[in-house]
């Protein structure tokens, strides 16, 4: 039976789809004359004035004038596009809407079996949690952190015995061991790839669980966390933890709560605050904000009180502004560190400190540019211009000029200067645009790539990294030593080295004072407009990258001094420098092949 095109799909979905019947799964119909009437369910009314007509199988809300047929409603009442309203209503009617490849039938068939074993694997999670003495341990841990039953079993939160014991049930429930290894929930040995720990469901906005993270109960486990890979179902980047459960609430409030982790979100719900959803750990994606703005055009972002946490918060601004979207941002009070420590610390004052900490967020434009302010005198002739400076950084990163233009007189009121002097300076000519262009992008990708036009060593680059994410030392130290780096990022780098190894994370803010005012400003500046990618990864990159170049100017060193010793004979020197010579050649071309 050949598939149906694209406009004979919606045809023929409309045919098999009773609008009536979609309808009453979210709106309570009475019937008048020919017609149902209800409550309409997009905005808010104490009498019916939502209109179904069964006949021409539409429907019209005299309240807020909406109007549609079956694929509008499901539009509207599921926050999708008009193509994902087909493909819901496709599955509904047992419609086909594209004839598949063997391939293509192989990966969605792969994916739905996914999908199930990972909704299996919620549901025996949520059991033993609440229902075996196994679970005790994570009722112990979830008492600790002050999260109620009620709460948890609205996240669906479980917990992994040790041993194989979900194997075993799914052995008795004859399924696939293979699929549950493919999930990522099993090892090959038929252990449980999350044993020993409590569970936590990543689920989409309708709920169906896409992957796991999974805390450990043990005192003696180094890794706190651990996470589901990613699977034919589950991409991180597109997902939000927590938006199943927000989605209504973000409507009804007109703006989400962005956080980073997990368990700020869970906390958050269990204390009234329903709209907040997280990242998860990871940097903000345009899918994410793309998913989100099906909700809301407005983000209130609260994310942990560290360095790090700002530099998250500046790119998720730059991002929804990119989408249209509007940012404020709420900053946690020590000694907090994150909104779950917040909340469980205000006790049953939470509902209220939690209002006035979003009541005091600060739009996510003029949060940046003060944050770039902080530790500036304008008073100081010396430090107006680095002022200046840093707030055209920030204002050029806006991209509605009504907006910036706005943000440019409020910034120059903050600085005492006119609006005028940041302005930026005028770009290149298009011709020397393209001619620097073609010189530096010729050939070039990855990390070479990322520091095209920036006019960024290797070295600052990762110094404006480290500044940061100062927990990149933990990889980077184990990588390069000091003496690898230029002379001029040598100092730096060793005394923020020294400031971690004191202090931690938080070690640089609390120290900065201390050091040099061009350190002080290279610290700042990376504070106020971090560097393309922050993560370990590419911290370990730059590393590499750095003692590479270093070993190749040895090399080349060697080498002149090779042919010095050739040409005075020194038969003895010369053995000893090609000794050296191919050592530090293998030790390059090792570097090279892992890099």
């Amino acid at each position: 039976m050949p598939t149906p095109s694209s406009d004979d799909a919606f045809a023929e979905v409309k045919a098999k789809v009773d609008l009536v019947k979609v309808v009453q799964e979210h709106v309570r119909l009475t019937k008048r004359n020919k017609d149902l009437w209800g409550l309409c369910p997009f905005h808010q009314e104490d009498s019916p004035s939502f209109k179904v007509n069964p006949q021409m199988q539409s429907w019209y809300c005299f309240g807020c004038e909406r109007s549609g047929d079956v694929f509008t409603f499901v539009e509207l009442i599921e926050k999708t596009d008009k193509r994902g309203a087909l493909q819901l209503l496709a599955e509904r009617a047992g419609v086909e809407l594209k004839k598949l490849s063997p391939e293509q039938k192989e990966r969605s068939d792969s994916r739905r079996r996914l999908l199930a074993m990972l909704k299996l694997a919620a549901q025996f999670y949520e059991y033993v949690l609440w229902s075996t003495p196994a679970g005790e341990k994570g009722r112990k841990l979830l008492e600790a952190r002050m999260v109620g039953e009620e709460t948890a079993r609205r996240f669906q939160l479980g917990y992994a015995p040790a041993g194989r014991g979900f194997a075993e049930y799914l052995r008795a429930k004859k399924r696939s061991l293979q699929d549950a290894q493919d999930a990522g929930l099993m090892r090959r040995d038929g252990t449980d790839f999350f044993a020993e720990r409590l569970v936590i469901p990543i689920r989409d906005e309708r709920g169906q669980p896409l992957a796991f993270t999974a805390r450990t109960v043990r005192s003696d486990e180094q890794r706190k966390y651990i996470n589901s890979p990613e699977t034919a179902a589950y991409i991180k980047g597109r997902v939000i933890f927590g938006l199943d459960l927000a989605r209504d609430e973000i409507t009804k409030r007109g703006h989400a709560v962005l956080m980073e982790g997990q368990f700020d979100v869970i906390t958050a719900h269990h204390h009234g605050v329903t709209n907040a959803v997280a990242s998860s750990g990871t940097a903000l994606t345009d899918d994410q904000v793309r998913l989100l703005k099906r909700f809301t055009d407005e983000v209130l972002l609260v994310f942990d009180a560290d360095r790090a946490g700002r530099a998250a918060a500046f790119k998720a601004i730059e991002l929804a502004a990119a989408h249209q979207m509007r940012t404020r941002v709420a900053t946690v009070t020590p000694p907090a560190k994150d909104p779950d420590e917040f909340l469980r610390a205000a006790g049953a004052e939470a509902p209220q400190r939690w209002d006035e900490l979003a009541a005091a967020a600060l739009s996510g434009w003029e949060f940046w540019i003060k944050d770039a302010l902080t530790g500036l005198n304008p008073g100081n002739p010396n430090q107006l211009e680095l002022a200046a400076s840093r707030a055209r950084e920030v204002l050029e990163k806006i991209p509605d000029p009504a907006v910036r233009e706005t943000y440019r007189e409020r910034a120059a009121s903050w600085i005492g200067v006119q609006p005028h002097l940041l302005t930026a300076q005028a770009p290149p000519s298009p011709a020397k645009r393209e001619r620097g262009g073609e010189a530096q992008t010729n050939g070039k990708s990855g990390l070479a790539a990322r520091l095209v036009g920036k006019k960024l060593t290797v070295g600052r680059y990762l110094l404006q990294l480290l500044a940061v994410r100062p927990v990149a030392f933990e990889r980077v130290r184990t990588k390069l030593t000091p003496d690898e780096l230029d002379e001029e990022d040598r100092g730096i780098y060793e005394r923020m080295l020294e400031t971690y190894e004191r202090g931690g994370a938080s070690g640089l803010e609390t120290e900065l004072a201390e050091y040099p005012a061009e350190e002080q400003d290279l610290i700042r500046r990376a504070w106020a407009a971090p560097p393309p990618s922050v993560d370990d990864e590419v911290a370990v990159e730059l590393a590499e990258r750095i003692r590479l170049d270093h070993m190749k100017g040895l090399h080349s060193g060697i080498i002149r001094e090779l042919s010095e010793a050739e040409s005075g004979k020194d038969s003895e020197r010369v053995a000893r420098l090609e000794a050296k010579a191919r050592e530090l050649a293998r030790a390059i071309n090792d570097l090279e092949r892992r890099s």
